[in-house]
C-alpha cells in the first residue's frame, strides 16, 4: 500500500510514505537499545508469544466446531456432551490469552510512547531549542502538539499493526492448511468434459482477497494526504484560538475582536473543507468495505454447497471450512481492515519526523550565522565587531564592540528597533544571524529581565525561586526589598499571577527574582518601564548593591537607566 501512496508525497514535494516509515523506525528504534532495552524486549516477546498461542487457540476452536457439528449431524449425544464439556476450557484459555495480549500490548505502548516523547521533549526543550527553532525558520507548525499528540498516534498504532500482521501471517498459514485438507479439490463438468480444480477453497480465498485489497488500495490512495491536511488544519485552528487567549489584553483594549473572529472563521472554513474532502474519500472506501463484509460469510458457503449436497462434506466440514475461509480472508485483508489507521499513522509519523529533522538541522548549525560564542578568561563581557542581521540578511546592528569588566554598567539606547531584541538574544547565545563574537565569563550565570515578565500559574514563591534553592524567608525578604511587602502573606497561594499583577509589580518581581538567582550578567530590557523614575532608581541601586561585581547591560529608555549608567 505504501508504494501505491508514494506518488502523492512526491507530487507534493514531501518524503514518500516508505521514507516516512523508515525515518520513523530510525527515530524510535532506540527503544530496543540502551538502558530501556530489557523492558522493551520483555514486553515484545511476551506479546508475540501470546499472539501465537491465541492463533492456535482459534485453530483449536475451529476443530471443535467440526467435532461438535459432526456429532449433531450423526445424533451422537455422547460426543456432543463431551464437546460441550471441553468448550468452557477452550473459552477460559482464549480469554486468558486475550487478557495477556491486552495488558502486554497497552503496557508496551505506554513505555514506547514515553521513550519517544522523552527523546523529542528533551531535544526540543534542551539547549533552548524551543526558542531557537522559531528564530531559525526550521520550526514546523505546533511542535508541542506533535510531541503531545502526534507521538501517541504514531506509536500506538504500530503496536496494533505488528499484532495484526503477525496474527494475520500465522492465521493465513494455519487456516490455509485446514482449507486445503478439508476443502480438497473440486471437479467441474462443462461441455461434456470435466476438469479438476485443486485446493479450490484456498485459490478462491486468495483471489478474493487480492481483488478486494487491490481495489481498496487504488481507491484509497489520496487518503493519507487528506488526513495529513486535516490534522494540519486542526492544529492551525488550535493555534488561532490560543493566540487570542495569549493576546487577550491587547485585543480587548484595541477592540479588534471582529478581525480575530474573522480570522478564526476563515481558519475553520478551511478546516471544514479539508474534513469534507476526507469524508468524501472515506465514503468511496465504505462502498467497498461494506460490500466485502456482506459477501465474506456467504462466499464459502456457496463454494462448499456442491460438495455438501453430493455427500463429499459433512455439516461439520462445511462449518469448519466456512470459518477457516473467513479467517484466511481476514488475514489476507489486513491492509483493507487497517487502511484508515495506516493512513492516519503515516500522517502522524510524518509530523513527528518533521520535528526530529528540524531539531537535527538546528543542531548541525545550518542557520547561516557566523557569530562566535567564546569564553572570556578574565571575567569580562566582550562583544567583538558584532553585526546582527535578520533572516533575510538586512542589518539590524552594525559593528558593535564593547568590553565590560566585572561591576561595569552599560546603557544602550537609541533607535534600535528589532536590533534591541537581536542584541539581547546574541548575548544570551540565541541569535543565529550575523558575524562577530560574543565572549562571556566562564560558567557565567545570565539573567534577562524583560519588559513584561511572564508568570505561569502557581505560587509567588515558585515564580521567585523556580529552582527551589532558597528558603521561604529569603523569598519573603526579596519581596519586601522590591516594594512587594503586601504580597508576602500570599506567597504560597496558587493563582494566575500573570493576570493578578500590574506591569509595574511584575517588573518588581522580576528584579526580586534576579537577585535570588545571583547572576553574573544582568540584561535589563526596558525592565523598569512601568515604574516612576525615583522608584526605578531605588530598585536598580538595590540590585546593584546586592551584586556589585555583576555586569549590567541596560537596553532601552526605561526610567532610571541613564542615571544609573552615568554613576
Amino acid at each position: 500500500m505504501l508504494k501505491a501512496l508514494d506518488q502523492h508525497a512526491r507530487d507534493a514535494g514531501q518524503p514518500s510514505d516508505w521514507q516516512v516509515a523508515k525515518s520513523f523506525a530510525r527515530l524510535t528504534g532506540g527503544f530496543w537499545r540502551g538502558a530501556g532495552a530489557g523492558k522493551a524486549w520483555f514486553w515484545s516477546v511476551t506479546l508475540a508469544s501470546a499472539i501465537i498461542l491465541a492463533v492456535f487457540a482459534n485453530v483449536t476452536v475451529n476443530r471443535w466446531n467440526g467435532w461438535f457439528f459432526d456429532a449433531l449431524e450423526k445424533k451422537d449425544g455422547e460426543s456432543a456432551l463431551i464437546a460441550m464439556a471441553v468448550f468452557p476450557v477452550l473459552v477460559l484459555i482464549a480469554a486468558g490469552l486475550g487478557v495477556v495480549i491486552l495488558v502486554s500490548r497497552e503496557t508496551f505502548q505506554v513505555h514506547w510512547r514515553a521513550w519517544v516523547t522523552a527523546r523529542l521533549a528533551d531535544g526540543w526543550i534542551g539547549e533552548r531549542r524551543f526558542y531557537r527553532l522559531g528564530l531559525s525558520g526550521y520550526e514546523p507548525a505546533n511542535p508541542e502538539y506533535r510531541i503531545a499528540d502526534d507521538v501517541r498516534w504514531a506509536t500506538e498504532p504500530v503496536v496494533d499493526f505488528a499484532i495484526g500482521l503477525l496474527s494475520a501471517v500465522i492465521t493465513a498459514i494455519t487456516f490455509i492448511g485446514i482449507l486445503w485438507s478439508i476443502g480438497g479439490s473440486l471437479t467441474v463438468a462443462a461441455g461434456g468434459t470435466s476438469f479438476r480444480i485443486p485446493a479450490y477453497m484456498v485459490l478462491a480465498a486468495i483471489v478474493y482477497a487480492v481483488l478486494v485489497s487491490g481495489l481498496i488500495t487504488w481507491v484509497g490512495r489520496p487518503l493519507p494526504r487528506l488526513i495529513a491536511a486535516r490534522n494540519e488544519g486542526e492544529a492551525r485552528l488550535r493555534f488561532s484560538l490560543m493566540r487570542i487567549r495569549d493576546h487577550g489584553e491587547t485585543i480587548a483594549l484595541s477592540r479588534s475582536e471582529t478581525g480575530e473572529r474573522r480570522a478564526v472563521a476563515a481558519t475553520y472554513d478551511n478546516l471544514v473543507g479539508r474534513w469534507l474532502a476526507m469524508i468524501r474519500q472515506r465514503g468511496r472506501l465504505t462502498w467497498i468495505t461494506n460490500g466485502s463484509g456482506a459477501l465474506v460469510p456467504v462466499v464459502p458457503l456457496l463454494l462448499a454447497a456442491p460438495k455438501y449436497l453430493s455427500g463429499e462434506m459433512s455439516l461439520g466440514d462445511v462449518v469448519q471450512v466456512a470459518a477457516a475461509f473467513v479467517a484466511v480472508q481476514n488475514a489476507f485483508n489486513w491492509v483493507l481492515d487497517n487502511f484508515m489507521r495506516i493512513a492516519e499513522w503515516l500522517a502522524s509519523a510524518r509530523r513527528v519526523n518533521e520535528l526530529a529533522v528540524a531539531l537535527g538541522t538546528l543542531d548541525h548549525g545550518h542557520s547561516g550565522g557566523e557569530i562566535a560564542v567564546e569564553t572570556s578568561a578574565d571575567g569580562c563581557l566582550r562583544l567583538g565587531d558584532l553585526t546582527l542581521t535578520d533572516r533575510d540578511g538586512r542589518t539590524l546592528l552594525a559593528d558593535f564592540a564593547v568590553e565590560l569588566p566585572p561591576g561595569a554598567t552599560l546603557h544602550v539606547a537609541g533607535e534600535l528597533g528589532h536590533g534591541k531584541a537581536a542584541l539581547i538574544q546574541a548575548v544570551a547565545g540565541l541569535w543565529p544571524w550575523g558575524r562577530g563574537s560574543v565572549a562571556l565569563p566562564a560558567e557565567a550565570r545570565l539573567a534577562v529581565l524583560p519588559q513584561k515578565l511572564h508568570l505561569s500559574e502557581g505560587s509567588l514563591r515558585a515564580a521567585l525561586d523556580p529552582a527551589g534553592d532558597h528558603s521561604v524567608e529569603a523569598a519573603k525578604e526579596a519581596l519586601r526589598s522590591y516594594g512587594l511587602a503586601g504580597l508576602v502573606p500570599q506567597i504560597d497561594q496558587p493563582r494566575d499571577w500573570d493576570k493578578a499583577l500590574t506591569t509595574g509589580d511584575r517588573q518588581r518581581l522580576a528584579l526580586a527574582r534576579a537577585e535570588l538567582a545571583n547572576p553574573d550578567i544582568l540584561v535589563l530590557d526596558e525592565a523598569t518601564s512601568g515604574l516612576e523614575t525615583e522608584a526605578a532608581l531605588e530598585l536598580l541601586a538595590h540590585i546593584r548593591a546586592t551584586r556589585p561585581q555583576a555586569i549590567m547591560l541596560l537596553i532601552g529608555q526605561s526610567p532610571g537607566f541613564a542615571e544609573v549608567a552615568c554613576r
